[in-house]
């Protein structure tokens, strides 16, 4: 089993679990908080936020194959935003293939989160709407 879907079957235990012991942490200090739970749980996959881009680019010396079409590539970028701004690095082929995987697990557990609250989302309509009747 990939550590994405060991990741995706573990949150709503993560999750109901947390969720019992929030309460109780306030009476026990030594009780770690949801975040500190899931940041210990998630230390071991990791994920990155981003898009990976294959460029190819011209270098601008003079001469040289780029300045006639042949453009040297394919090079690879990580863009994402920090603080409103657009980023990149450039990432070795040698590590394109785990970076994938980790944009790709990091856009699993968004989804997974996404369905998860939508989730709780009816069934608080439900109760509400049940609570109406009453």
């Amino acid at each position: 089993m990939s550590q994405q879907y060991s990741l995706i079957l573990a949150l709503p235990y993560l999750i109901c679990y947390s969720t019992r012991r929030m309460k109780a942490a306030h009476s026990h200090p030594s009780r770690l908080t949801f975040t500190q739970q899931l940041r210990r749980w998630l230390r071991p996959f990791p994920l990155l936020a981003g898009s990976l881009v294959k460029q190819y680019v011209v270098c601008g010396k003079p001469g040289c194959r780029c300045q006639r079409g042949q453009k040297h590539g394919p090079l690879y970028y990580l863009y994402w935003k920090e603080q409103g701004r657009s980023r990149s690095l450039y990432v070795p082929r040698t590590r394109v293939t785990e970076m994938r995987r980790q944009i790709q697990d990091y856009r699993g557990l968004q989804k997974e989160l996404a369905r998860r609250v939508r989730q709780g989302l009816r069934e608080w309509q439900r109760h509400l709407q049940e609570d109406r009747r009453l």
